[in-house]
Parts: structure tokens; sequence; C-alpha cells
């Protein structure tokens, strides 16, 4: 009997996969150990080569070849992806919920009448049974869906998953194929890649935040947040007024229109905890949150709270770490 197919699109940019493909590959490695299915790894590119001997935790990478897949490109993906999915019969396709998989899911749901569930943020099996959490209004409201039989089609927030489980010791078999269908003419094609510079931290990537709401008051008192982030060899984050106030650039933002961050350590300083930046950030490790207000919708995502003024508390907490470093 063949097993049936998990099938993770993966994302790739500058010859290397993305973090979300990573965070996809370790939601699909739970769910398929769950229901004793296969996990297989769809790559689209026009050069196989640097994605060979990739560790990717999955039974099998599946690489298509075409000179009209060398960039991501919506348009040219869709041409090829239907035809795919079906000759793997794939019951869950997994996409990140990235500008690339939205424009992806409306041209897979017409090709292959398979519903789109889009916002996931984790997803299980009871017995045979899939379902799928997803977040709707902004974070605001969860649905638990269950695709049903047929092939469904799952976009996932980029930031949820555990990039780090989406790795494994192994070199999972590689296949290369030519795309099976004529990728040109397309009616959008990619001329350049312009990166933003490398002027900032990425927070992203960082273990331990500080954040900064309305309740730090000014851009001076920053000074003592970035003083306590440097101590506890971390950064500062901050909540959208901050940023659209100029305190700190918008790679700092954390939330809906920002960063989504996993850090091991969130501290949320004078933060009241508006959805639109809880979003962004409950999944943390542990969530430290201090404001002065205890009806504060931060407290509902803390693990830890303080009602106590900001502006007194760093001081407080510099001293202390100082001490217990045994500095001065």
């Amino acid at each position: 009997m063949i097993p049936r197919e998990v099938v993770v699109v993966g994302e790739h940019m500058g010859r290397e996969l993305t973090d979300v493909t990573l965070e996809m590959l370790a939601c699909a490695r739970e769910l398929a150990r769950s229901v004793g299915w296969r996990v297989t790894c769809v790559i689209l590119t026009d050069d196989p080569k640097p994605f060979e001997g990739l560790p990717l935790n999955a039974d099998r990478v599946v690489v298509v070849k075409d000179p009209g897949l060398g960039t991501p490109n919506p348009a040219a993906y869709a041409r090829v992806l239907p035809h795919i999915l079906k000759d793997l019969s794939a019951r869950l396709a997994i996409l990140g919920n990235t500008s690339l998989g939205m424009d992806l899911a409306g041209p897979l749901r017409a090709a292959l009448g398979a519903p789109v569930i889009s916002g996931c943020v984790g997803a299980r099996a009871e017995g045979d049974r899939i379902f799928v959490t997803s977040r709707l209004c902004g974070g605001k409201l969860q649905a638990q869906v269950e695709p049903g039989d047929g092939l469904a089609i799952v976009l996932m927030m980029p930031g949820v998953g555990h990039r780090e489980l989406g790795m494994r010791d192994e070199v999972p078999p590689l296949e290369v194929r030519p795309a099976p269908v004529s990728v040109e003419p397309l009616p959008v094609r990619f001329k350049e890649l312009i990166e933003p510079p490398v002027e900032d931290v990425d927070v992203t990537k960082i273990p331990v935040l500080i954040a900064a709401g309305r309740g730090v008051q000014s851009k001076d008192n920053l000074v003592g947040l970035e003083d306590l982030a440097k101590e506890l060899g971390g950064a500062v984050c901050a909540t959208r007024p901050v940023v659209d106030q100029g305190w700190l650039p918008r790679s700092r933002q954390v939330g809906r229109s920002g960063m989504t961050v996993k850090p091991r350590l969130y501290l949320a300083l004078g933060i009241s905890g508006a959805p639109e930046h809880t979003e962004g950030m409950k999944e943390s490790g542990l969530i430290i949150a201090v404001n002065t207000d205890p009806e504060a919708p931060i407290f509902d995502v803390a693990h830890y709270g303080a009602t106590v003024d900001v502006l007194e508390l760093v001081p407080v907490l510099m001293e202390k770490i100082k001490g217990a470093k045994g500095g001065s």
C-alpha cells in the first residue's frame, strides 16, 4: 500500500531555503509520525545543486527543474504544482502563509478543487483524522478545521514552527525531475531581487528580546532598555506605536504588521497587549510582562507579570543583573 503524502512546498531565496520551509517540515513530520504518512519536500528551481545533500527532515526531496523556475514566481509555480501534487497523491499540501503562498492558494484551489486553510498555527491527528488550527480575525479567534478525506492546502504562518526540527542528521533521498508542463510563456517575469541593506539586527533570530511599548514614554528612555538588553545578550524590539513615532526602525517592530518572533525570553515593558502585537510574540518561550494596569491584556499571554512602573523597574533590574555577574 502506497503511504499517503504530506507535501511541503519549499520556499527559497538566493539559492537557500527560507526559515518557513524548515518550520513547515517540522510540522509535517510531527503530523505524519502520528498517522504513518510520508513527508515529501518539493523544491521548484532551475538548479538542483544548492539543494543537494541537505539534511532535511523529510522522507524524500523532489526537485522539479526548469529554466523558468529559477526564481520564485507564482505564475510559474501555479503551472507546475497542480501536476506535481496530483502525481504525488498528496493528502495535505503545506505552503507558507507568505506572499508566495497566498499568491498560489487561489490558482491551486481552482486547479485542484481543494479547500485552502490559511493562517495555520498548528496541526494534530486523532487516529486517521487531521485537525488544523487556524487564526482568524487577526488572531482574536482560533478555528479547529478538519479538512476531510481529499487533498487540502494549508498555509502555515511563519514563526510558529520549530525551525531546528526541520533538519535531521541524515540526508533524505533526492529525486530530480523535469517540469511536467511547459512553464513558458509567463504573464509575470522576475527581473531583479533588491535586498534591503543590512543595517540592523534580525529580531527573529535573537534569543532575548526587550520589548518597548507606549509605557516607555519617550525615546530617551530606550537607552535604559538598550543597556538592559546588552547585559542579557539580547536586543530591543517594539510595538507599532513606538516604531511609528520613529523611536526604533521598522525592522524592530513585532506584531501582525511587523515580525513574528519566538525568543527564549520576551520581556514586555509598558505594552498593553493588543492582539495586533501579541499575534507576533505569543509563541515565545517565556513571556514576562510589566505594566501598571493590572487589567492589561498582555497579562493574558504572559507567563509572569508585574504591575510596576517600567521606568522604576529597569534600573533595579540592571543593578541586580550586574550584581549577579559580579560587576559594578
